[in-house]
């Protein structure tokens, strides 16, 4: 738990945050983690062209990318106690509504957070064409870790 005085003029408040930031902190190696296997599977896209373990390595990075935003989104949402989230683009509304991430990056991981329900529940009907879209989803990934991480800084610390 980390207190901080209240910066709204209320002097002698506490404002008490309790973050998971060692859970954070792992998830965001994860997600590093995705955008290795995204730029290597970039990478060796026209060497090997249909091949199905990039295709199936950058679809599950891509997968496990969305999951680690949702899961970061919801311990900050909690730690922090912003406003209950309906849904996984609700945390992503939230953390832009809150100044976590900017709107432009908001807008990207909503589409990356859409494709995650094709890259869950309809995986048979994905096509490689498809992903291509997304190997350029490694920028804004790693914009949200030094988001998250300034967030946390400002907060926190």
């Amino acid at each position: 738990m980390f207190g901080d005085t209240d910066r709204c003029g209320m002097e002698g408040s506490i404002v008490v945050y309790d973050v998971d930031t060692d859970r954070i902190e792992r998830q965001l190696r994860v997600l590093r983690d995705c955008v290795a296997v995204l730029e290597e599977t970039k990478r060796r896209r026209g060497e090997q062209e249909g091949d199905p373990v990039l295709f199936f390595a950058a679809s599950r990075a891509l997968h496990l990318a969305s999951e680690c935003i949702i899961d970061v989104g919801t311990a900050m949402i909690d730690g922090f106690i912003m406003r209950d989230p309906g849904g996984y683009l609700d945390i992503v509304d939230i953390l832009e509504d809150e100044r976590v991430i900017p709107k432009e990056g908001a807008d990207r991981i909503r589409d990356l957070v859409r494709f995650r329900d094709r890259l869950v529940r309809r995986y048979d009907e994905l096509s490689p064409g498809e992903l291509e879209k997304y190997w350029e989803q490694a920028e804004v990934l790693l914009s949200f870790e030094g988001w998250v991480r300034d967030y946390l800084r400002q907060n926190l610390f």
